[in-house]
């Protein structure tokens, strides 16, 4: 082999690691933002539900309409 080709086969196996570093640190990224995204929802729900609870014994279950 030549030592042309040794340096192209040299950065050509440099370029696809690269490639795969970066992809790994995308999905690593995108991965992360869905956790957060699902944590958001979670959030969401559970103040939600604290809001549609029934309200305290004596308020908020009746109108008084005889006026």
């Amino acid at each position: 082999m030549s030592v042309e080709s040794l340096a192209y086969s040299y950065v050509a196996t440099q370029q696809a690691q690269t490639g795969q570093a970066l992809q790994t640190a995308m999905l690593k990224q995108s991965a992360q933002q869905d956790a957060n995204l699902v944590a958001m929802l979670e959030a969401g729900a559970q103040s939600l539900e604290a809001a549609q609870t029934s309200p305290p014994p004596g308020l908020g279950t009746q109108v008084d309409v005889t006026a």
